[in-house]
């Protein structure tokens, strides 16, 4: 099964080898705010083994790395991760990046302390939901901890992403495989065509 529609397949198959990381609407140079934080408050240690899904470029992998954890990027795009790699190189440090499909990562059974989405949920079709959340539960050992961002239903109208509601969020992480500690939403960066950019950030420990 597709994990997106055929328009982002389409899309992510050629983007990051023909333009520059800086016209990309999504690229802001900066791990993401809410990511920031939860290393500063210490949700994300030092020493967590991090599964990175749909890392792109590798911005917030190389972040992490750089804090001390043991990061594993993954993302379908081989133009992605060879910029990813580039960047871990001039950062100085060593996070692994490898191809695959968020709906089938190549990895084993609880291998993660935490797994973060930046901003890979939204795109996905209705019928691959289940599915990504089935393998976020199986990536994460006991108690561990998913963290995601999302574009929100209070964006203003646009091209790009689908917006997400609570409820897509709630349905698909629900409580018989995750347990809700926060989803709020916040400001982030804006861009040139989305001035009011409003995400969620969401908090989910593995149950079971």
């Amino acid at each position: 099964m597709k994990a997106f529609t055929d328009s982002w397949v389409d899309t992510f198959s050629t983007v990051y080898s023909d333009e520059p990381l800086a016209r990309l609407a999504w690229f802001t140079a900066s791990p993401g705010i809410e990511l920031i934080k939860l290393v500063a408050d210490g949700v994300i240690k030092r020493g967590d083994r991090v599964v990175d899904l749909g890392c792109g470029p590798g911005v917030d992998s190389v972040f992490l790395a750089a804090q001390g954890m043991h990061v594993t990027g993954i993302d379908l795009s081989d133009a992605a991760l060879e910029k990813a790699r580039a960047w871990a190189r001039l950062s100085g440090v060593s996070p692994e990046f490898v191809q695959g499909d968020v709906l089938d990562p190549p990895l084993s059974d609880g291998v993660a302390d935490v797994v973060t989405d930046s901003f890979v949920f939204h795109n996905m079709r209705d019928d691959a939901r289940s599915i990504y959340a089935d393998q976020v539960h199986r990536l994460l050992r006991p108690d561990g901890l998913f963290v995601l961002n999302s574009f929100s239903d209070r964006m203003v109208p646009g091209t790009g992403p689908r917006r997400i509601t609570s409820s897509d969020i709630l349905s698909t992480f629900d409580s018989t495989r995750f347990d809700c500690e926060e989803l709020r939403t916040y400001r982030n960066l804006p861009t040139a065509t989305k001035p009011d950019q409003i995400h969620w950030i969401g908090r989910f420990r593995k149950v079971g």
